[in-house]
């Protein structure tokens, strides 16, 4: 495995994809799971788990904000339409055909709304901010990654909607 070299596997004839792919289609799961937690009714008597009417599943994380890194060990950035700046922030909408994923961008805002213009700002964040949908989607090889750092577990409003 890595950086886009597999093998064939001798037992199923697959292919054994790298572990950016794995790991892309393993959040992508996990969203799945937490996706299905999306109700209109937060006093629903099934809702599950136990705790779930104190502290209502809509409030749940929905999205493992990762980055990814590419063969020469340099961070992924992509500039969003209507922003004068790059954003390493993902989330996994879709994996499909061998190892291609459809990424939602992602990035920070200061939790009063405030855009974040620039990296020194985000530095200056701490725990202040939150990560929203710019609007943009990418779709990507995931074989042309070589890592993968999961960043946090959040809610991302607009994904259920």
């Amino acid at each position: 495995m890595g950086c886009g070299n597999y093998r064939k596997d001798d037992i199923a004839g697959a292919r054994d994809r790298g572990c950016v792919c794995l790991a892309v289609r393993a959040i992508k799961d996990v969203q799945d799971a937490a996706d299905q937690d999306c109700f209109d009714c937060k006093n629903d008597c099934f809702l599950e788990p136990l705790g779930s009417l104190v502290s209502p599943v809509g409030n749940a994380p929905n999205t493992r904000v990762f980055k990814l890194y590419n063969k020469k060990g340099d961070l992924f950035k992509v500039h969003p339409k209507h922003y004068c700046w790059k954003t390493p922030y993902f989330r996994v909408k879709n994996v499909f055909d061998d190892c291609c994923a459809t990424l939602q961008v992602l990035k920070k805002v200061h939790v009063t709304g405030a855009d974040v213009e620039s990296e020194d700002e985000l530095m200056g964040l701490n725990n202040n901010f939150e990560y929203v949908l710019t609007g943009d989607c990418i779709t990507v090889d995931l074989d042309c990654f070589c890592a993968i750092q999961c960043i946090d577990d959040v809610r991302v409003e607009g994904v259920c909607d």
